[in-house]
């Protein structure tokens, strides 16, 4: 038994946890490629919508190339156009703009001071870009530079390490001229990315050429004067946009951001192309300067300055279109582009809110032409995912547990039934020891006997009761052979039953009487109990002798001091019932339904010296079922057993 559980335990249980493991392993596996395919599908939605942003500012760009080419068309005096430059784009494009003309040595043509006077939106702009248009005074930029297929260019970008020395190696800044205060506007700290210095300046001269006035912004500070390098500002308005401001969920590295910011003049970035777009920060505020250097005019530059703020209108738009067309509408997740401040200007769906928008599943920069600017996706339930794998995970373990489960169950049913199939092969083995034994009593009686009557003459009485002996340990002898035959044949199902009505009242009574005699003679004190005849049923009148035979027998046999067998019979509710009574040793407590089992017994017939097989309550249990009837045990009160065969009585 030790060798089975070993063999199974090694063999069947041990692999089948390892089995479990190993497929737990591989659900935690799949969760995370679960989870990183879908970061990586979101990612690419995420990384399609800032491409689609930064085609919408390529478009902006080449329209205001395309107007100002037509307004070239239409006025080929390029330094006339240039001086009425702000007031003659509005008439090709529609879009809310500062235009601006650069001369040739960083002077702005317009708009001129006496006009921005009368012009607040001017006045501001010359205010906050002269010093850098002019090329006075170095500012923090995000460049994107135009090939000659007319394609936004790279920003400069580096690594972490690249900053410290590019903050180091900056140009030196040199104080500003402002222009005259045109708008009226107080002066203040520079914002975002401009490094500015905003003290107050000398008024722009004005000159004079062919009696024509001509107003130009003229730097009225000498190089030479140039302050020290101030590293530490330039070093802390990069160091402050090294990392992002959103920090996506399913971000594997750490959070730096792929911009690198430049500090360089507006000369420095306009030399080497014909167009191009600048971006940059001015009072906290993200503006865009599309520029254009037309081939009529080398000297001259064309430009305007646009607001990123007065963009918002085409967010959603453009979220709207490409939501439709990359099927990104769902309720299990929101898209949304934020600006430089984490914060939403348009959503899809439109409207979405609660959400944290600092913390994006994954989030996309859009790159030099908006700064900072992130596309980001949320999940609307932003546990789902992880909920979901869970929920997988918890089921397969679950499975897995209940696999594991089963097996050890079926583990111990199986060692229950070798168990059962080793005691059953141990009362097989105790049968052939008791039927030996069985066999051999009632043989030697017969032999013993007849040898005394052979040998010597014995007187008729002797004779008689010889006879009688003899006669009674070959039915007991018959009897133990036809219940191992029967047995066999009941096991097989080979053994048909001669069902014709009969009384069982006089088969009883025939029982009785030829059991009757023996019991007295071994010391028995017997009693029959009849209720009133006839027992009308359907059955086999020698099968049914051979149970009540059987029944009488082992009253005999596990009696006790006190020799003492009834017999009661009596029908009622259709059925009838015969009793075996004794006072014998009884049951034990437990084995009232064992003791009907093949080859068990209650007492073992080599220690107790009882004899018996252990097949005659056995046979008498299914001959009593195959005639649709039933044998109960009980302690009788007093002391003893109580057997009570139960035949339905035959219908008419």
């Amino acid at each position: 038994m030790k060798k089975s559980v070993w063999i199974f335990l090694l063999i069947v249980f041990l692999p089948a946890v390892v089995l479990g493991w190993l497929a737990l392993r591989s659900a935690d596996e799949q969760r995370f490629i679960l989870e990183r395919r879908t970061a990586e599908l979101f990612q690419t939605q995420a990384d399609n919508v800032a491409t689609a942003v930064r085609e919408a500012i390529v478009v902006e760009r080449r329209n205001f190339s395309e107007a100002v080419r037509r307004l070239i068309a239409e006025k080929p005096d390029t330094n006339a156009l240039a001086r009425a430059f702000p007031t003659a784009l509005p008439d090709v494009w529609k879009r809310k703009a500062v235009g601006f003309a650069m001369g040739p040595g960083g002077k702005i043509l317009a708009p001129t001071p006496s006009a921005a006077a009368s012009n607040k939106e001017w006045g501001r702009f010359l205010w906050e870009n002269s010093p850098f248009l002019c090329s006075t005074q170095p500012a923090v930029v995000y460049t994107a530079q135009a090939d000659a297929a007319g394609k936004t260019g790279t920003a400069q970008r580096a690594s972490k390490a690249d900053y410290a020395s590019n903050a180091l190696t900056a140009p030196s800044m040199k104080k500003a001229v402002a222009p005259r205060d045109f708008s009226k506007s107080k002066e203040g700290p520079s914002g975002g990315l401009q490094i500015q210095n905003t003290s107050q300046a000398p008024m722009p001269a004005t000159s004079s050429a062919g009696g024509k006035a001509e107003e130009q912004v003229i730097v009225a500070q000498d190089k030479s004067d140039n302050k020290a390098l101030n590293a530490d500002i330039i070093e802390k308005a990069i160091q402050s946009q090294q990392s992002r401001l959103v920090q996506p969920t399913e971000q594997e590295s750490g959070n730096w951001s792929a911009l690198m910011p430049a500090t360089a003049e507006f000369a420095e970035l306009t030399k080497d192309d014909d167009e191009g777009m600048i971006a940059r920060f001015v009072q906290d505020k993200l503006d865009l300067i599309f520029w254009l250097r037309p081939p009529e005019a080398p000297t001259l530059i064309f430009g305007c300055l646009i607001e990123a703020s007065s963009l918002k209108d085409e967010w959603p738009a453009l979220l709207a279109d490409y939501g439709s067309g990359a099927a990104l509408t769902s309720p299990d997740h929101v898209v949304a582009l934020l600006d430089d401040k984490a914060r939403p200007v348009a959503t899809l769906p439109t409207g979405a809110a609660g959400l944290d928008w600092k913390r994006p599943f994954v989030a996309s920069e859009i790159g030099e032409a908006f700064p900072h600017w992130e596309a980001a996706i949320y999940l609307a339930k932003p546990g789902a995912l992880a909920d979901n794998a869970r929920g997988v995970y918890r089921t397969i373990a679950f499975l897995i547990a209940g696999a594991i489960g089963l097996i050890a169950i079926g583990g111990w049913l199986v060692a229950a039934d070798v168990r059962r199939q080793l005691a059953l092969a141990q009362q097989k083995t105790d049968f052939v020891s008791n039927v030996s034994h069985e066999l051999k009593t009632p043989l030697t009686s017969i032999r013993m006997f007849a040898e005394l009557m052979h040998n010597r003459p014995q007187p008729p009485e002797k004779q008689s009761q010889f006879l009688r002996i003899i006669s009674v340990e070959s039915e007991r002898l018959t009897r133990l052979i036809n219940n191992v035959l029967d047995f066999a044949k009941l096991e097989r199902k080979q053994r048909h039953f001669d069902r014709k009505p009969i009384d069982l009242h006089e088969v009883i009574g025939r029982v009785w009487e030829s059991h009757e005699m023996h019991l007295k003679e071994a010391g028995f004190t017997t009693a029959w109990k009849a209720g009133p005849p006839p027992y009308l049923i359907t059955g086999d009148e020698d099968a049914l002798a051979q149970v009540l035979v059987n029944l009488l027998s082992n009253a005999e046999k596990y009696s006790s001091e006190q020799k003492e067998i009834e017999l009661h019979t009596w029908l009622d509710d259709g059925f009838v019932h015969i009793s075996v009574l004794d006072r014998g040793m009884g049951v034990p407590s437990g084995d009232e339904r064992k003791i009907f089992e093949a080859f068990y017994r209650a007492h073992d017939s080599l220690s107790s010296g009882i004899q018996g097989s252990g097949l005659g309550l056995t046979l008498a249990r299914q001959i009593a079922n195959a005639h649709g009837g039933e044998i109960t045990c009980e302690k009788r009160e007093g002391g003893g057993s109580r057997f009570t065969l139960r035949l339905p009585v035959r219908t008419a």
